[in-house]
Order: C-alpha cells, then structure tokens, then sequence
C-alpha cells in the first residue's frame, strides 16, 4: 500500500467548503453570524476501535453573535482557540456564567443546557472541541427547545395535551414565546454579568525550554474529565524545533493544529506494511494484512517477525492527526513559524507519557548489563555517549535547525 493512502487515512483537516453530508460525515451549519462544522468520523479498521465514537468540531461566531439554548447527546470537551466569549450552564437547578477566552478548557456534560455568545466587539470567537456521544457511537444531534422555522423546536412536535400539561398554558400562548424566533441559531448577542474562568495557557507549564511549552489538564483538576477518562494538553513548538518521540501508553491522541506554520509528524507504525524491513518480503510472499504477524522459522523455532513503517506527512492549521497508544510519534515544526497543536486524549485516567530521547529518556534508566546485552556494545560508556548525548528534554532543536547549524 503506498504511504499516500495510509496518511490519508491518518490525517484529516477541517475543511471550509460547503459540502454538507449526513451525521456519518462532514456537517456544515453556515448562518451569517457564523457556523458549526464537524469533523467526518474516524471509520478505519485501525482507527475505529480506539477513537470511532468521538467527533472533532470547530464553531465560529462572529463579533457579538449569540447562539441559542440548546443541548447534545454527547459529552463535550472545549478549547477557546481564538476570541472570548461567555458560555452559559443551566444544569442542577442552577445557571454558571463563565467567562472564557483564548486558551481555556471546559468540560460539559452530555444534556446540559448551554447557550453563549462572543463578548467582543470586533474579533471572532473560535472554539475546537471534542465529542463524545452518548446514544448512538459516533453520532451526536442537538436538541433545541427554543426555535421556529431554523432552527425548529422540538417540543412543537408534542401534542397539546402535553404542551397544556407541561407549561400550564395553552398552546396559542406557548406559541408566540417558543416559536417567535425566527433569525437562526446564531444571532446577536446581549451583555451578561460573568465570572472567570480559569486559562490552560494560564497554568505552569508541564515542561518548557527554549525550544517549546506544554501544559495539561487532568482528571486531577477537573473531575470532569476523569469521568470522561480523558486529559487535555497543548504544545507550542517554536519554530525550528521540535517534540521528541514519545509514545502514551494507555491514551489515544486526537491531534488538532490550531496555530502555525506548516510543519510535519512522523509515525513509527507496525499494523502497515511497506517498512523498510517488510518491503523485500512482500515483494516475494506478496501484499500482506493489516495487522497480521508473519510466521517465520528461524534457526528451527518459530518466530513472530516484525516490521515497521514510517508515516510522515505535512501539517498546518486545521490538520488532525489520531495516534494511537504506544506509537513513537515525534512532531516538527517548520522554520518559519511556531507550530500549535491541541491535544485531545482518550483512555486516559491511567496513561503514562514516555520518552524515547532527550534527558528524560526511558532508556537512560537501563542497568549496566542490560545496555551491553541490549545494544551488543562491549562498553557501557560507548552507548552512553549516544543515549545521553542529548541534553534538552521534551522539546529539542530540529532536524533542519540541527543541518543549517552544522553548515
């Protein structure tokens, strides 16, 4: 299979053209004070498992737009990637006011009902956020109590039975409240009294030095998300440099570039063929599975071979990227700009992050005879020089500043 079809696979990007498709795909709500656009699902064989039931979705608003009450079968998580606004709760017999802007995180939980607007006179409130549904895998609706022609209400379908019953009123009256508006989802936005909320790019970094930050937020600070089971983080790249290898032991990484530069990613992944070490042999045995392991007899036992294949491709603003657990991925930003990228993780109240380079490397921690055994050296210093010889953690100078460097 060429590499071409399998980063395809991998990558995707929120696009803006107008195709719009049904709940399985691509969705597209414009209005002329902004618009909601959702990600097409992640549907391959090695994909699907891991992150099949969750969307990627981006919502603009434009400059004191205010968007209608309503609420999702689906858990969310949101990340302000541009503008402020107020995002309103009503859950638990009560309202929270937040205040939110560029850099923030929150969590809300499948039914609240959530209306908002963007505070701001001049700029666009842009918010990327994750999925999560509750009722049917990888499909979400939403459900809007208020409405009219668009978006309609849902309790119009109700009898009037029900509707009397329910609002001690009858429907004539009912009417001229729930189904008086009429100019769509997204409409102006009023003034509310709100209060703060705290920033992602507010906390202390997990790990920063010249060459890149990052910041999380875990279930440890947010009981929501470890209900969720999921963690949120960000990493700015600065330009030229780069995010060592590392692999998440438990959590699969929706990857979302919200910022930057073109940069690129590389992927050591075993479930393809077309490795290095694999393509020889499927040029004599022919194309193999997906994720089957060959069989092969060395020195008269049976033996699992395996190979790995290199995915790489470019990424800019809007690209997603999925990296399942235990993929050595490293991320490279271009040298032009510094690179942005928002990460969402599932599967994660008992994940580990592990590097595989830099001064936090997992392999500096072998023993002695374990590095000679290991590396086939005769000395232990000779592989020290190598495993240890970069000094930087987590973020390190990257492969073109390392060339023009040397030049």
């Amino acid at each position: 299979m060429k590499m071409k079809v399998l980063v395809l696979l991998l990558l995707r990007v929120l696009l803006a053209g107008a195709r719009v498709a049904n709940g399985h795909g691509l969705r597209l709500r414009l209005r002329p004070a902004g618009r909601f656009r959702v990600l097409e699902r992640f549907t391959h064989e090695l994909l699907e498992d891991a992150v099949g039931n969750y969307r990627v979705a981006e919502l603009e608003a434009a400059p004191r737009a205010f968007l209608q009450p309503s609420h999702y079968d689906a858990d969310e998580v949101m990340f302000v990637k541009e503008g402020e606004g107020v995002v309103v709760l009503l859950r638990g017999g009560r309202r929270e006011s937040l205040c939110v802007r560029e850099g923030d995180v929150m969590v809300i939980l499948a039914g609240a009902v959530v209306y908002s607007a963007n505070t701001h006179h001049s700029e666009w409130f842009r918010v990327v956020m994750l999925l999560s549904p509750v009722s049917t895998s990888g499909r979400f609706e939403e459900f809007c109590p208020i409405g009219g022609e668009s978006p309609e209400s849902f309790l119009g379908v109700l009898s009037d039975d029900v509707i009397q019953a329910s609002f001690n009123t009858r429907r004539e009256e009912w009417e001229k409240v729930f189904e008086k508006q009429s100019k769509g989802e997204i409409t102006t936005a009023s003034e509310e009294h709100i209060r703060e909320l705290s920033s992602l790019t507010g906390k202390r970094p997990t790990h920063s030095n010249s060459h890149g930050r990052h910041y999380e937020i875990t279930g440890d600070e947010c009981p929501h998300l470890r209900v969720l089971d999921m963690k949120v983080g960000l990493a700015n790249i600065s330009r030229g440099s780069m995010m060592t290898l590392s692999y998440n032991t438990r959590a699969h990484k929706i990857a979302v570039v919200v910022d930057g530069g073109e940069g690129y990613f590389e992927m050591a992944c075993p479930h393809v063929s077309g490795g290095r070490s694999s393509q020889r042999r499927e040029r004599e045995h022919g194309r193999r599975e997906w994720g089957r392991e060959e069989e092969e007899e060395q020195g008269g036992r049976g033996q699992k071979s395996r190979s790995y294949t290199q995915v790489k491709s470019r990424i800019r603003e809007g690209s997603v990227i999925v990296i399942p657990a235990g993929h050595p991925t490293a991320l490279v930003a271009g040298e032009d700009k510094n690179l942005t990228v928002l990460c969402f993780e599932v599967n994660a109240n008992f994940d580990e992050k592990v590097f595989l380079a830099g001064r936090n490397s997992a392999l500096q921690q072998m023993d002695g005879p374990a590095k000679l055994l290991a590396f086939g050296a005769d000395e232990e210093e000779e592989v020290d020089r190598v495993i240890g010889a970069q000094k930087d953690a987590v973020f390190l100078r990257g492969p073109q500043s390392r060339r023009v460097s040397s030049v």
